[in-house]
């Protein structure tokens, strides 16, 4: 990566952009407490845990690439105004 690039890396923890740690971070938790808490609240805490590993898993895989995609749009959009800003002309 080019200093540019290292200025919009997201931040990591452990070497997971941010969003992969906590999702994965939320997933470990709610499988461990739902060994440990008692029987109506496990289930919920199973549930959060298993609905956070997709959204680990997206993160991890989608990587730098979003806030890329975020500068992207952002300089798309901006560019689409301009034009429509010289329609009017």
């Amino acid at each position: 990566m080019n200093p540019f690039n290292k200025r919009l890396a997201p931040p990591r923890v452990f070497g997971l952009p941010l969003a992969a740690a906590l999702a994965s971070l939320v997933t470990i938790m709610g499988i461990l407490l739902a060994v440990v808490l008692p029987r109506p609240i496990d289930a919920f805490a199973l549930l959060v845990g298993v609905a956070a590993l997709p959204l680990g898993i997206l993160a991890t895989m989608a990587g730098d690439d979003i806030v890329f995609y975020g500068v992207f749009r952002a300089a798309r959009s901006e560019g689409r105004l301009a034009f429509k800003e010289a329609l009017w002309l």
